[in-house]
């Protein structure tokens, strides 16, 4: 009796253990699959006429500058800051390729908050940084700045802010175990289930923001989706969507929310309103 009894209660304190290592094995492979899907989507997967349906088909160099902002992407250009050549995506859109792997910083100032949330960031700039990460820089609301080792930071606490920092975290997420690392280290990702723990990815996988962009914009937490338009098995052209949760933390800014409930994939139609093509 004694030695059952011993046994029973053994099984019921491994029990609960056991599931929530199981829950915690699943969705680090459900992140997995999901994170390499986004890196073939945005990379390889996505069909040629996206550029043509949601830039059309004379679709000017990206780096879009409004009045407000002069010239001054492109002025840093020729400040020897980059190579001398810049070169296209998959994608057809411009890619600046830096001298140093962090990055450029296009401006030290952010541009006021009261804008509407659809408008897009000022002197946007495609970079591909540290050799693998197509990511978008802006004149009006960041980067401002680096951390220790390398990941942009200072994103205006805007919706264009919110859009961008959610673009560089979530495409350091995607972009190998090397990058993982290194916004795990930087604190822009919050993962208190471990999840991340789970991820392989090969290092430096080639990866670039998505083009379309919606955003539901609270200045504590905002949801900021992502979509790429994909061809279904039935035929059918949709938009995947790709839906990533920033919290704002004093001190730190937008942080993503590896854990939220709001993170996760769905496909829309291409009829929908609401989508944004900001790089």
């Amino acid at each position: 009796m004694t030695e059952q009894n011993t046994t029973d209660s053994t099984n019921e304190k491994n029990t609960p253990s056991l599931d929530a290592e199981n829950e915690r094995a699943s969705s680090a492979t459900k992140l997995t699959i999901g994170l390499a899907a986004v890196a073939v989507i945005v990379v390889v997967g996505v069909v040629v006429s996206l550029v043509m349906v949601f830039r059309g088909e004379d679709a000017e160099p990206l780096v879009s500058l409004d009045p407000t902002t002069g010239s001054s992407a492109t002025a840093q250009d020729k400040d020897g800051l980059f190579e001398p050549d810049p070169v296209f995506d998959k994608f057809n859109r411009v890619i600046y390729v830096p001298l140093e792997p962090n990055g450029v910083i296009l401006s030290d100032t952010l541009a006021s908050s009261n804008r509407p949330a659809d408008q897009a960031p000022s002197g946007v700039m495609l970079q591909r940084i540290h050799g693998n990460m197509d990511l978008p820089f802006s004149t009006s609301d960041g980067p401002t700045a680096f951390t220790d080792n390398g990941v942009a930071t200072g994103f205006s606490r805007t919706a264009q802010g919110a859009a961008l920092a959610a673009a560089h975290y979530i495409g350091y997420v995607a972009a190998g175990d090397n990058r993982v690392e290194m916004v795990t280290q930087a604190g822009r990702v919050s993962d208190p289930t471990g999840q991340l723990s789970g991820v392989r990815l090969a290092d430096n996988t080639p990866t670039a923001a998505m083009p379309m962009v919606k955003v539901t914009f609270h200045p504590d937490l905002t949801l900021v989706k992502f979509g790429a338009t994909v061809e279904r098995p039935t035929g059918a052209t949709e938009i995947r969507v790709v839906k990533i949760p920033v919290v704002w933390r004093e001190g730190t800014g937008w942080v993503v929310q590896l854990d939220s409930s709001a993170l996760g994939g769905e496909f829309e139609p291409v009829s929908s309103e609401g989508w944004q093509q900001w790089w």
